[in-house]
């Protein structure tokens, strides 16, 4: 039965879709409707078995896989960086759209599941944002997202393991080789915890995947440590 109270805030205060703007049913607790969750790009055509990128020619590895020295073991989206889900991460990134962690970190999580990540995980740890670009923005959109995939996996979330020990430039725009340089030493271990990793199986997530070169980074990172496996998830990959 619908609430009264509900009701009236419903009509006075109506849940709108973040994507695509259009009224949600009374007593919803998404915040995107049904026909835009339908209407995202998924990952689930041809594409590399490593980092997931979509090949348009079929092939088992992308070129980048063939030819570069890869630490991660896999990395993998439920959805390919286009349209609405480019829209979404775009706003739950930059727009203070926090409430975006819970529906997007659902499709994710339930794309660990499928794979059986889920039993092979130790622990959670997201990709780290850089304290001056937290402190601006406000939040670490990847922490807010693997906090809540923690819960539904039933994993515990660390984020003091993993630094952003140097200010970067954005990566948005720069091919695979400066975003290598750009990352050049820009992450660390935090030494008091090092030890915790050794022969863990760690689930790294990241919003979007572009080169991978950030995840690679990390993965190296946490395998130099100790890692036994770093599994790399994201909510959407891009496309060649």
């Amino acid at each position: 039965m619908i609430n009264i109270f509900n009701l009236l805030m419903y009509f006075i205060f109506p849940r709108t879709c973040a994507c695509c703007g259009r009224n949600m049913p009374v007593n919803t607790v998404n915040n995107i409707c049904e026909p835009c969750l339908k209407s995202l790009a998924k990952n689930d055509g041809l594409k590399c078995v490593v980092c997931s990128m979509p090949l348009k020619d079929g092939g088992e590895h992308c070129y980048d896989c063939r030819h570069s020295k890869i630490y991660f073991n896999f990395l993998k989206t439920p959805y390919v960086y286009t349209g609405k889900i480019k829209k979404l991460i775009h706003s739950f990134k930059y727009s203070n759209r926090l409430f975006l962690a819970k529906d997007l970190s659902k499709p994710v999580a339930d794309l660990i599941i499928k794979e059986n990540w889920d039993k092979e995980t130790d622990m959670v740890i997201p990709v780290p944002l850089h304290f001056i670009k937290k402190f601006t923005r406000g939040y670490n959109q990847t922490a807010l997202l693997a906090a809540e995939i923690s819960k539904i996996i039933k994993k515990p979330l660390y984020e003091n393991i993993l630094m952003r020990s140097s200010y970067t430039k954005p990566q948005f725009g720069l091919n695979r080789k400066d975003r290598n340089e750009n990352l050049q030493n820009s992450f660390s271990i935090n030494k008091k915890h090092e030890s915790f990793l050794k022969g863990k199986n760690i689930l790294l997530i990241d919003d979007v995947a572009t080169t991978c070169a950030t995840a690679n980074v990390c993965a190296e990172l946490l395998k130099k440590s100790g890692a036994k496996k770093v599994l790399v998830i994201a909510i959407a990959r891009t496309e060649l």
